[in-house]
């Protein structure tokens, strides 16, 4: 299973750079994280969250190296 999902969000050229704003607000405080931003006429943002019970999985842990034995 991915670690993350991603979402893409944009705006036409012209549109209220507030409103962008607001909707980016609204997002980080659900979780998302601006990764990428970009464009020209339309600005797109790409952003990524953790997936849910994702981080309440345990991590492999690297083994310790062994003293030898002596």
């Amino acid at each position: 299973m991915a670690q993350y999902e991603y979402t893409i969000i944009t705006m036409n050229a012209g549109g209220r750079i507030t409103h962008l704003n607001e909707r980016l607000e609204g997002m980080v405080q659900e979780g998302w994280h601006p990764i990428m931003m970009s464009g020209d006429a339309q600005v797109n943002v790409m952003l990524r969250r953790q997936r849910p019970g994702v981080a309440a999985q345990p991590q492999p842990q690297a083994q310790q190296p062994s003293s030898g034995g002596q």
